[in-house]
């Protein structure tokens, strides 16, 4: 199976009380046969021996697992990961599993450093990490493998990193699809590729969202769509919507605008503000600010990302490894779901249910 089993879902597979599951497990107590066979069933055929259970649940052994990752407060994306490394967390800690949180600075390589730093003087048994910053990260992973930690990455795939585990979307992939969205909804004219605030050429996950953009307009798009890139401003900066100004003066002609990180709202906004609300735009993720523009017809398409998902795969993996030594997945890509003003409601749901 490709999840933890907790107790509790022993119980509910053998339809009996997970003191009967603690019972059988461990030996002690009166059961019943007929429970004592259910359990037992249930343990055979989820291909757990139950003498490798019982040995975890009633160890004293705690794991210490360090989650590397961007700061929510600078970045809201980072939000959706950080509760899916919780429920992760809240599933897994009877096994003996903790996390310790350190939060960087996205646009510091500095701040990275001294995060990266706090977290291996945390003893760690494993890392959990989102490599948004590529040389940095570069440098990290050579440590984690000197000093033999297990390392699982997500969110951004960067292949000379060589962790134990990616979990995220395909960046190039990502790109393509972005740019044959684009071309559906907007008239043939310039598409503007908009960083925000990024180091582009230390951001390896930027860089690939391009690239997959222009290969797929140059392949099926090219004599109706001009392709440029825009470097703005951070939005924390006065001149932010001056250099979106600037742009769309550049470039009269731009009927469609593609950002290529979670701050679609930020380009929204300021277009109200300029009066263009005839332009296209797509971004990534369904934070709370993103979805205001999308219901509001100012942001035509989101691409999410499932960031919950990467992050509780990514502490499942590692009590997989950790606690089990169980093998795990090298390579996890996720789906990347295209959400409308028209099925949001619907895809929120679906999402809370599950």
């Amino acid at each position: 199976m490709s999840k933890i089993v907790r107790m509790k879902d022993i119980a509910a597979m053998a339809n009996v009380s997970m003191g009967t599951v603690d019972r059988v497990i461990h030996n002690r107590g009166r059961v019943s046969a007929d429970a004592q066979k259910k359990v037992m069933d249930v343990l055979e055929q989820i291909n757990y021996k139950p003498n490798l259970i019982a040995r975890t649940l009633s160890s004293s052994r705690n794991y210490r697992v360090a989650a590397l990752l961007p700061d929510a407060e600078l970045d809201p994306f980072w939000r959706s990961s950080i509760q899916g490394i919780q429920q992760a967390h809240s599933e897994h800690s009877q096994f003996g599993i903790t996390i310790s949180y350190h939060f960087f600075d996205p646009y510091s390589g500095d701040s990275f450093r001294q995060q990266a730093h706090d977290a291996l003087e945390s003893g760690p048994d494993g890392i959990l990490l989102a490599p948004t910053l590529r040389q940095e990260a570069l440098d990290f992973a050579g440590i984690c493998r000197e000093q033999q930690i297990p390392l699982v990455c997500f969110n951004t795939y960067i292949h000379e990193l060589a962790p134990l585990a990616f979990i995220g979307q395909d960046l190039h992939q990502s790109g393509r699809l972005a740019a044959e969205l684009m071309t559906m909804i907007a008239a043939p004219g310039t598409i503007l590729v908009t960083h925000i605030g990024e180091q582009v050429q230390n951001s390896a996950h930027i860089g690939a969202k391009e690239t997959g953009f222009r290969e797929f307009v140059r392949e099926k798009g090219s004599s109706h769509f001009e392709v440029n890139t825009v470097q703005l401003e951070s939005p924390s900066r006065s001149g932010f919507k001056a250099s979106l100004a600037q742009a769309l003066e550049t470039h009269p002609h731009t009927k469609g605008i593609y950002v290529t990180t979670s701050k679609a709202y930020e380009i929204a906004r300021s277009l109200e503000e300029l009066g263009k609300t005839d332009i296209r735009l797509i971004g990534y993720d369904l934070i709370d600010e993103n979805l205001t523009h999308l219901r509001n017809g100012t942001i035509n398409l989101l691409i999410n990302q499932n960031s919950d998902r990467q992050g509780f795969l990514g502490i499942s993996y590692l009590t997989d490894l950790l606690v089990f030594q169980k093998p795990i997945p090298t390579l996890q890509y996720l789906p990347l779901s295209i959400v409308t003003r028209e099925n949001l409601n619907s895809y929120i749901t679906s999402q809370e249910v599950n």
